[in-house]
């Protein structure tokens, strides 16, 4: 495969600015669109952190429209054509790159919202179909980056069979493009941020099991592969996964534990959402002679707890921190800064 060499281009440049401006969000409400999902939840100790209040929940609803593609993406998506063969293509290659380096929900959830939200903001070259493939790159680095603790280097990353491989300075160059397109609102808000708030709303207030929490990581995984559910919020997707693995698990009944729950989220659509849950869980089993991808497989060594690198410009775990880290979290020694 030939290595392709892109024009650098004067008008991408990255402004250094403070963690609130450059994600769009209040003080407030950074650390809690930050976290990965599970970090309620210790796997060493069992301890069990604070649940957002209502006020921070109501907050995040207000700016989750801000991470989300405009109305019309997901029809476009259902016609197919270009557009929906492009988002097909990446998001296959990121799945398998994501398994294969068994990476963190919550870093995937982000590649693809990131996906999602440059193709229905950039002028896609129909004449340069291996922009798909770079565009593929970019969005899961960037996610990487902004989520894991350790991270390969630019090439490294090129792994499952890429249809074209990129030098480092092109991938870096892609992007700027793909930041800048998304008005540097990085740390988006995804169904992982209301996660623990729902949990603890559909819950009763008990402390969920690592179990019940890892089959609301598995089934927000499932959701994001499903362009259908860019119809929903993510508080929406959220509400829905919690009350699906609450059923599952035999804990409540959803038309009970959503009739009695005082939510900031139209109780209709939450049906609607878990409607398509149910449907989707149907087809799976239908299909069930196929073996189900590595990605749907969650345990607990590759849940994404909450990072504590705010900034894309944050420096990387060196080689002592690499160590320590378990194997089956992060395979790659090798780290690469932007």
């Amino acid at each position: 495969m030939g290595i392709f060499f892109l024009g650098a281009s004067s008008s991408l440049l990255f402004a250094e600015e403070d963690m609130s401006s450059v994600l769009g969000l209040r003080d407030g409400e950074v650390a809690a669109a930050g976290r990965g999902g599970l970090d309620f939840l210790d796997a060493a100790a069992g301890a069990v952190f604070p649940v957002d209040s209502d006020e921070v929940v109501r907050l995040l609803m207000e700016k989750e429209m801000d991470y989300r593609p405009k109305d019309g993406y997901v029809e476009r998506l259902q016609q197919g054509g270009f557009e929906s063969s492009w988002r097909k293509d990446a998001m296959d290659w990121i799945c398998k790159v994501h398994s294969y380096y068994n990476f963190g929900p919550l870093s995937l959830c982000l590649s693809v919202n990131y996906l999602d939200r440059f193709l229905d903001s950039f002028n896609l070259p129909l004449d340069k179909s291996w922009m798909q493939q770079l565009m593929s790159v970019a969005c899961l680095s960037v996610a990487v980056k902004m989520e894991e603790t350790v991270v390969p280097l630019l090439v490294d990353l090129q792994v499952c069979d890429p249809k074209c491989e990129f030098e480092a300075r092109n991938i870096k160059r892609m992007e700027l493009l793909v930041m800048e397109t998304l008005k540097w609102r990085m740390q988006a808000v995804t169904p992982f941020s209301f996660m623990c708030y729902f949990l603890d709303k559909f819950n009763e207030g008990k402390p969920p099991s690592y179990m019940l929490a890892s089959r609301c990581a598995e089934l927000i995984v499932d959701t994001v592969k499903d362009f259908s559910f860019l119809s929903f919020r993510p508080s929406e997707i959220a509400a829905a996964v919690v009350l699906s693995a609450l059923v599952e698990n035999q804990v409540v009944d959803f038309n009970s534990a959503l009739a009695a729950s005082e939510i900031p989220v139209n109780k209709e659509i939450i049906g609607r959402c878990y409607e398509l849950l149910v449907k989707r869980r149907g087809d799976q089993s239908a299909r069930s002679s196929v073996p189900h991808s590595p990605i749907a497989v969650l345990d607990a060594a590759c849940f994404s707890f909450r990072s504590d690198d705010s900034a894309l410009g944050s420096s990387l775990s060196n080689n002592n921190d690499q160590a320590s880290t378990p194997a089956s979290k992060r395979r790659r020694l090798s780290t690469s800064p932007i």
